[in-house]
């Protein structure tokens, strides 16, 4: 599978300030050769963040924030991709699933799951407050040396003082946009995948994956994402 390159991060920002462009266009625009833009836009398509017009003179554009829905959809399909053009078989280990139905239950549950980490955690937030003990279980599991990353998707809810206290804690940040989903992934073993809804930020409807095919899709979007990402100063 491709990888985000400097290239295609640098056409990921110029489609994001501006109108559709043409492969020439953006060549132009980046002086570099068109037949470049079409290998770095291959990888940006393939993921969803790129979108193509047209058949004749193809225009690209940044594509519209995606649902949980068509992120879920997307990542199982370059999962299933993987899986099935190679030689590896699918993990033979149960479906291991709880649901989701309040912020608050995902809060507990993720806490939980924070406390038994020892690797790694990587989260796609909406950006909303969360109580002093979460950012503390946190913080505990960056002492005990698991890396931990966050992409903030709505920076107009997080506060200076909870930016703080991430950054505090040891918590590598980055904001990517709006894309109506939270998703954690604790040692690329246990996925969360559950709704945003800016209006009602107390709902959370979704499900816990104890899955490791899962979590590795999972954590196949939050690479890329985390590639495009913009830091936070």
């Amino acid at each position: 599978m491709q990888n985000i390159t400097p290239q295609s991060k640098a056409i990921y920002e110029l489609l994001s300030e501006s109108k559709p462009l043409t492969a020439v266009q953006i060549a132009d625009k980046l002086n570099i050769l068109p037949h470049a833009v079409y290998r770095s836009i291959k990888v940006l398509v393939e993921f969803g963040f790129v979108r193509q017009m047209g058949h004749h003179s193809t225009l690209f554009m940044k594509n519209t924030p995606e649902g949980p829905i068509d992120l879920y959809a997307n990542a199982m399909k370059t999962y299933l991709s993987e899986t099935f053009s190679s030689k590896n078989k699918p993990s033979s280990k149960p479906l291991d699933i709880s649901f989701i139905q309040t912020r608050n239950q995902l809060i507990e549950m993720t806490d939980t799951d924070v406390e038994k980490a020892t690797k790694s955690i990587d989260f796609i937030v909406s950006g909303h407050e969360v109580p002093a003990e979460t950012i503390l279980a946190y913080k505990k599991a960056v002492e005990r040396g698991v890396k931990i990353r966050m992409l903030v998707q709505n920076l107009d809810a997080m506060s200076p003082e909870m930016l703080r206290s991430w950054k505090k804690a040891g918590v590598k940040i980055k904001y990517f946009p709006y894309m109506e989903s939270r998703i954690f992934i604790y040692d690329n073993q246990i996925v969360y995948f559950t709704s945003y809804n800016p209006e009602k930020n107390s709902e959370a409807l979704g499900v816990r994956f104890n899955y490791t095919p899962f979590a590795r899709m999972m954590n196949e979007m939050f690479e890329q994402r985390w590639k495009l990402g913009k830091e936070i100063n």
